[in-house]
């Protein structure tokens, strides 16, 4: 009896199996669920910000997502590093940390946790050379950087700034570029260490003295590391510029709120000689050719500086034939002593942040957005102000293919030290820019290209 009620149990259960194969191929195969949208559950960014005797600094920390971010901030030099520093960045909002800055070496660290924020940074001279300098941090660690902004004439004083977050040595090389003369390597900045959880300052001037544009490439071999060029002049005045991981054929280099003279300055990085097209943006003209830059050649392995005048919010947008990798930066004269700079970005994103540019009222900023498309755009202006409150006021403005815009009047003074979300229609590249007066009529001029948004993120604003 036991057997043959085994029996008629596998007979019923062989009896399900084949109607579940007929079903499933009448049915045919399940179609695959879609795609879940990405997040950042955690990022980092590298702000090798330096600073000098009497200096202060901060990082401002922008969240323009829906929910509220963790950060730590560690601050780095060329001793251990300091303890951290940990806050959370409410959503939709801002938060501006001072940090250490009173030498050149000096760094920070930035770690995010279970969203996304961007971040950069902001100092301020003191004693004998006042002056303001901004830029955005770095999104990581790399093997390769190059800038293009030291300046090693008489009464400048240029730093390299170099910064190891990490766990192990960096080993890195130094070379210095500049106009008609092959690089320079010097054998002390050949297989530089820096240690783990350290930053450094090396003097470009004290390596390639009376050149007005020196480019600076570092080449890792064991680690990775951030960099940027820190200018300071004892007459007055502070630059700063984040290196670029990479050369590419297109840069974008938006200017506002100067004098109107500016210097484009491009580093060729490999031995090919290339020829450059550039042209200027302006808020009502078609694109125009960039004064001496409009159509050149330079020569391979080589620096060298372009005289460019512009009216108002403007952007110089420079190329190479060929898709030759260059590497640009825009230095732009101020209306009162102090001079700006930027890295500039190398193309064109539908989402920026731009993080503030000055640390108080007393200034006035100003952004730059750049439609270097061929359709017009329309953009949302948003800011993200210190505190819990409401979210910041927001505008929206249009602008015509191949031209630039500038905030609406009266709109940025509403919160004059907030970030600045930009949402676009199109592709566009954002800035932004500060400028006040001074003692002894010297002004502070400051000037840091946006923040991309990752696409992720962007989504979801």
């Amino acid at each position: 009896m036991r057997s043959l009620g085994r029996g008629a149990l596998a007979i019923v259960l062989a009896g399900i199996v084949l109607v579940g194969v007929a079903a499933a191929e009448r049915l045919g195969p399940e179609d695959p669920a879609g795609a879940v949208r990405g997040s950042a559950v955690s990022s980092v960014w590298l702000c090798p910000h330096g600073g000098g005797e009497g200096w202060k600094g901060w990082i401002a920390l922008a969240d323009p997502g829906p929910s509220p971010v963790d950060v730590r901030l560690t601050e780095l030099g060329t001793e251990a590093p300091a303890p951290t520093i940990s806050l959370t960045v409410p959503a939709g909002h801002e938060v501006l940390q001072e940090v250490r800055s009173d030498s050149a070496a000096d760094a920070t660290y930035v770690e995010v946790f279970g969203g996304w924020v961007a971040a950069g940074w902001v100092v301020t001279g003191g004693g004998s050379t006042p002056g303001l300098g901004a830029e955005p941090c770095a999104p990581g660690g790399a093997r390769s950087w190059y800038v293009v902004d030291s300046d090693t004439e008489q009464h400048q004083r240029s730093q390299l700034v170099v910064m190891n977050p990490y766990a192990v040595d960096a080993v890195f090389d130094v070379a210095l570029f500049r106009s008609r003369l092959p690089p320079v390597r010097s054998a002390d900045w050949t297989d530089i260490t820096l240690g783990p959880g350290r930053s450094m300052s090396l003097n470009v001037g004290e390596k390639l003295l009376g050149q007005p544009i020196v480019g600076v490439e570092v080449d890792v071999s064991r680690g990775r590391v951030a960099a940027a060029s820190l200018t300071s002049s004892s007459e007055g005045g502070i630059r700063s510029v984040l290196a670029s991981a990479g050369g590419s054929p297109t840069w974008f280099l938006p200017v506002a709120q100067g004098l109107g003279q500016s210097t484009l300055q491009v580093l060729v990085p490999g031995t090919a000689g290339v020829r450059l097209t550039t042209q200027l943006l302006s808020t009502t003209a078609q694109p125009i050719g960039a004064g001496t830059a409009a159509d050149t050649q330079q020569p391979g392995a080589s620096t060298s500086g372009y005289e460019i005048i512009s009216s108002g919010a403007s952007s110089v947008d420079v190329a190479s034939e060929g898709g030759v990798p260059i590497v640009a930066a825009l230095r732009a004269v101020g209306r009162a002593g102090d001079a700006a700079a930027t890295g500039g970005a190398p193309s064109p994103a539908p989402a920026w942040v731009v993080t503030p540019t000055l640390t108080s009222g007393l200034a006035h900023p100003g952004i730059v957005v750049v439609n270097p498309g061929g359709a017009a755009v329309d953009v949302t202006l948003q800011l993200l102000t210190r505190g819990t409150a409401e979210p910041g006021p927001q505008t929206t403005i249009t602008i015509p293919p191949g031209r630039t815009a500038a905030a609406p009047p009266g709109f940025l003074q509403q919160a004059p030290v907030a970030s600045v979300l930009v949402n676009a229609s199109g592709d566009v590249v954002a800035l932004g820019t500060s400028t006040s007066g001074g003692k002894r009529g010297l002004g502070s001029y400051a000037s840091a290209i946006g923040v991309l948004i990752p696409p992720y993120e962007a989504a979801s604003l």
